[in-house]
């Protein structure tokens, strides 16, 4: 998959991904992933401490590789990975790439 172009293709690109599975090679990517939805100030991208500002919303997804060196495994985060969009499928979209770009295909 060279373009990630749908949220159906980030889908099946993240769930795919050798950074998300464990050492028996099952997918972990769903244990990985952060969803938090926020209010945020659409002028800054981020929550103000003035919440009549925040009147945007964004759904925000960390994410990182799972550990297997520790036993059974665990999820870990990648600040590098960090991401946000107005909806789950853009955030998603962009996790994707961002997931390409730092670990590649």
């Amino acid at each position: 998959m060279d373009q990630i172009m749908s949220v159906h293709d980030a889908w099946r690109f993240l769930e795919n991904h050798p950074i998300f599975r464990d050492k028996d090679g099952i997918s972990r990517f769903k244990s990985c992933l952060d969803i938090d939805v926020v209010e945020i100030n659409p002028l800054t991208g981020e929550i103000d401490e003035d919440p009549r500002l925040n009147t945007g919303i964004q759904v925000w997804l960390e994410c990182g590789a799972w550990e297997s060196d520790l036993g059974f495994g665990v999820p870990s985060h990648d600040i590098d990975l960090d991401c946000g969009a107005p909806t789950f499928e853009e955030a998603l979209i962009e996790l994707a790439k961002l997931v390409k770009t730092k670990y590649g295909k």
